[in-house]
């Protein structure tokens, strides 16, 4: 895998603790909706972070949750700040959109997850598909919705789209579903033969969701997540 190059061009911070950042790599570079880059701290320490954009943009837009508990993330947030440019690979992963499948899908993405998911309907959305797409985008607590505006415009507006927001702390205000984002979709769809599944979220997360999406008839290959590679 080739490295490349990024220049900072923006950081900007959405709230007390997660940072939206705009690369602009200084060569040509390609990747799938849906993959992540892996920003090269030292030799041996590659942190990774999803795309958060369709591979259409000149730019690679990042979703970093970094808080100074956080190092992994925080030391990769100062080190953009100081040296205004950092080296990474594109393209990895493999739980890229698959463009010419005609299953519906369900995308489960937890907390800064949602980056993961925007590149994948980014391109849906590009490339005019019609598939039904379900997002279920799980958070802590409401307030760590943090593009909710751009999920319920993807609603609005497109048909085939639709956003259902789970939040798993919920106050008595909240009128949404709430627990864990992928009961929420167990809820909803009690046969998951037919969907593509992309799951995106904490290690731990992502076995449980396979393992309940498995019982609930979902087929194996047709569930994609990086993180099954790891556990």
């Amino acid at each position: 895998m080739s490295i490349v190059t990024c220049k900072v061009s923006s950081i900007e911070k959405l709230n007390d603790f997660l940072y939206r950042i705009f690369l602009a790599p200084q060569q040509a570079v390609s990747y799938k909706a849906g993959q992540y880059v892996s920003v090269v701290m030292g030799e041996k320490d590659k942190r990774h972070f999803s795309i958060a954009n369709a591979p259409s943009s000149e730019v690679i837009e990042l979703h970093i949750g970094a808080t100074p508990e956080n190092s992994y993330a925080m030391q990769v947030i100062e080190k953009m700040q100081s040296d205004g440019q950092v080296e990474v690979e594109i393209a990895n992963g493999e739980a890229y959109l698959r463009e010419q499948s005609v299953r519906p899908m369900i995308i489960v993405a937890g907390g800064t997850g949602f980056a993961y998911a925007k590149s994948i309907i980014e391109q849906v959305v590009a490339l005019k598909l019609t598939n039904p797409v379900h997002l279920y985008w799980g958070v802590k607590e409401q307030d760590h919705f943090y593009l909710e505006e751009q999920a319920k415009q993807w609603d609005e507006t497109y048909q085939n789209i639709h956003f259902h927001p789970v939040v798993e702390l919920a106050d008595e205000q909240w009128q949404g579903a709430q627990g864990y984002v992928h009961q929420a979709v167990l809820k909803d769809f009690s046969d998951l033969s037919a969907f593509d599944v992309y799951v995106v979220g904490r290690f731990e997360m992502a076995k449980v969701v396979r393992e309940d999406f498995v019982k609930q008839n979902g087929n194996v290959e047709h569930i994609y997540g990086d993180a099954f590679s790891f556990i």
